[in-house]
């Protein structure tokens, strides 16, 4: 019996001396203002150049109590609230625009990830005095072509210091970091439009002639196209204008680019004020955009 006692003391001996060592370190919550960006979710040569980069900084304060404890902890950051498998999404209403939070400005060390060789390593000096820890992230969007309308979307990512990149134990509590992606309304004319050229006979038939421009604007922005007249005079002659068969054109933006015509016509029978076999005339008209 007193050989078994003996046995039962050093286990409980081994197993305390364990977890006091386990808990040696111990960091405060992770803090960041995360990063915000704007980003034109449009198609074509008006969307936003990828990778969009913006900078974070993640502080925290990390004490080892021994001197014997490890001089590396890691920073671990989830997939945040808005994930599809691993791969981290900002939202509004049923919308999403995908990105990922780095641990490089060239964004290719991934950090966003619950993977444990993705966590970064901050290095502690060799003392056992409190130490601030500050250091850089980099959120960055590298999908090309995301069409989403204007407005803010939004996540949060959870991050947390644990004592190596494997399955050691937590050092602190979780805290979070807001991201926000910006997407502007926008709307511009890609194709201006050409010419209409009107080839008229005095007292000849109608004459119609058209010309096509194109717009990308962000998606479901209404927008309204206008000239600064639908009817004129040239050489004596009158002519109409139109955009897509209307004097108040509308449309609805679909993040890529749309094509609209403009429609002119010269009615039948007009003499005109030519003197001589032939004339030509020209006018400029403005084509405006609101939105």
């Amino acid at each position: 019996m007193k050989a078994n006692y003996t046995t039962a003391l050093i286990i409980l001996y081994l197993l305390f001396f364990s977890i006091t060592a386990q808990a040696a370190i111990t960091c405060t919550t992770p803090t960041s203002t995360g990063f915000t960006t704007a980003f034109n979710a449009v198609t074509g040569v008006n969307a936003s150049v990828v990778p969009n980069v913006t900078q974070g900084t993640i502080t925290t304060t990390c004490t080892r109590t021994l001197a014997t404890d490890a001089t590396t902890v890691y920073i671990r950051a989830n997939n945040g609230a808005n994930a599809t498998g691993v791969q981290n999404r900002t939202r509004l209403g049923a919308t999403r625009i995908s990105y990922e939070a780095f641990k490089d400005s060239a964004c290719s060390a991934l950090w966003t990830s619950t993977v444990a060789g993705n966590y970064m390593p901050i290095t502690l000096l060799p003392i056992t005095t409190p130490q601030p820890i500050s250091s850089n992230y980099w959120g960055c969007i590298t999908i090309a072509g995301q069409v989403a309308a204007a407005g803010n979307y939004t996540d949060t990512v959870q991050i947390r210091v644990r004592t190596n990149n494997g399955s050691g134990a937590w050092l602190s509590t979780v805290g979070n970091f807001p991201v926000s992606i910006i997407t502007p309304a926008t709307c511009t004319v890609t194709t201006p439009p050409g010419n209409i050229s009107f080839t008229y006979t005095a007292f000849g038939a109608a004459v119609n002639a058209n010309t096509t421009f194109g717009a990308i604007c962000t998606l479901n922005l209404p927008y309204t196209m206008s000239l600064d007249t639908y009817s004129s005079v040239l050489s004596g002659l009158n002519y109409s204008l139109n955009i897509n068969s209307s004097t108040n054109a509308n449309s609805r933006g679909t993040g890529a680019a749309q094509t609209h015509t403009i429609n002119g016509s010269m009615p039948a029978g007009q003499a005109g004020t030519c003197v001589t076999g032939t004339c030509n005339a020209s006018q400029i008209h403005t084509l405006t955009i609101t939105y």
